[in-house]
Formats: C-alpha cells, structure tokens, sequence
C-alpha cells in the first residue's frame, strides 16, 4: 500500500493532504486505522454473520434435520468465501502478534463473534432436545465449527476446484463433515461417557469369557478385572 495512493484515495472523499498527515504522521499508524476499518465496516451482499444467528432455525425446517444442517453450513461457507472480511483477516492472522495494538483492537470483534457462535449453537442445541457429551460444552462446540470454517475457507482459496468434486449426494465436504462431528459430540444414548471412552468401547469391548450356562446363569460374563467402557 502506497502513501500517494493511499492519499489520492481520501482527497477524492473531500479530506485534504494536511488533514491527512495531521491525523496519521506516518504508514505505521495509518495501517492499524485502515485495517480495523476495512474489517468492521459493513460490506453490501451476503453478511456470513446472519447465517449463523439462523442456526436455531434448522428445527423449522421441513424434513429431515439433516437437510437443514446442509444448507446452513452450504450457506454460511459460501458466504464467507464471498466476503471481503474473510480475505483480510486470512492474511492478518499470521502477523497479529507482531502488532499487538492492531490486535487489541480487533479482539473485541472477534470476542462478540464467538459470543453468536455460542448462543446460536446453545439455542440450536435446546431446541433439538440434545445432551452433548460431557467433553464438548458450547464454548468448545463454538470454538471447533469456527475453525473448522477458518481451516475449509483457507482450503477453498489454495485450491477451489476441489469443492465441487467433492460433494456427495447433495452436500459439501464440510456439511459433511458437521454433521459427522455432531454425530460424536452429541450424547445419543444418554450414556454420560466421553467420546474417547465410547471409542474405546466400541474399537475394544469388555472381554467376556464364555462358559457353560449354570442354571439361571448367563452364557458369558466379563473376565474378572476387565475395565468397562475401554478402561474408563
């Protein structure tokens, strides 16, 4: 970014050469101005923000849940692909602690973002009846489904054409898998276990040593010792 540029840019918005330098001395403290200004400001087109509050939503829907949990995520991950915001902070996120002043002052923006990740993903999961595993509180739901969006945008601009290619019976690669990550966090069947002991369970069950059925005994019993639910 050049400062003549730069400068051109706010004389045809009425601002003039000195105002310019009165306010901002040097590049160094125009930059963190410009950027925060870049990234608050509000954009025209699909707002990637209002998908997200629509989340409560998918009950409504009509058909299966599964459907609106695709479009949601098909919706939101186009929308950020499209957006301006989603370009820069890309690029700024690499060089955000060597500019602690640009950091503070982005910090509030990206605080209340999550904040409408937690609450959408709260309400959603109320309204749906759903217990979670005990790991996966809202915050760490929120926390997952925000990078896994970082890490599928990042993916779509290295290399876009492998979306397309990648849908499956209707739904992208990342609707896919949000519905693959909520199949393990949700607790199903009220069992109170973590995840990685239901994995434990399921990959290693309780041995159980087969004997000869005493009266009113049973065929087999677990061997003595052995852990329940993969040694948890």
């Amino acid at each position: 970014m050049r400062t003549d540029d730069v400068i051109a840019v706010a004389t045809k918005a009425g601002a003039r050469r000195q105002e310019f330098f009165r306010r901002w001395a040097t590049r160094d403290e125009f930059l963190p101005d410009a950027v925060v200004y870049a990234l608050l400001r509000d954009y025209d087109g699909d707002d990637p923000r209002q998908h997200v509050r629509q989340l409560p939503s998918i009950p409504d829907t009509t058909g299966p849940v599964s459907r609106g949990v695709i479009a949601a995520a098909d919706g939101l991950l186009a929308a950020l692909v499209r957006h301006p915001r989603s370009y820069l902070m890309l690029h700024l996120g690499p060089l955000l602690p060597r500019h602690p002043g640009l950091w503070s002052a982005l910090l509030p923006g990206a605080c209340a973002a999550t904040r409408t990740w937690i609450d959408a993903y709260q309400r959603l999961v109320t309204r749906l009846d759903l217990t979670m595993r005990p790991e996966w509180t809202t915050k760490r739901v929120a926390l997952v489904l925000q990078a896994m969006l970082d890490g599928f945008v990042l993916r779509y601009r290295l290399n876009p054409h492998d979306y397309p290619t990648s849908r499956w019976a209707g739904a992208s690669i990342f609707a896919d898998a949000v519905i693959a990550f909520m199949i393990g966090a949700v607790d199903w069947d009220l069992t109170g276990q973590p995840g990685r002991a239901a994995l434990d369970n399921l990959v290693r069950p309780a041995p159980f040593i087969p004997h000869a059925r005493g009266r009113g005994g049973r065929a087999g019993v677990p061997r003595a010792g052995a852990p329940a639910f993969g040694g948890y």
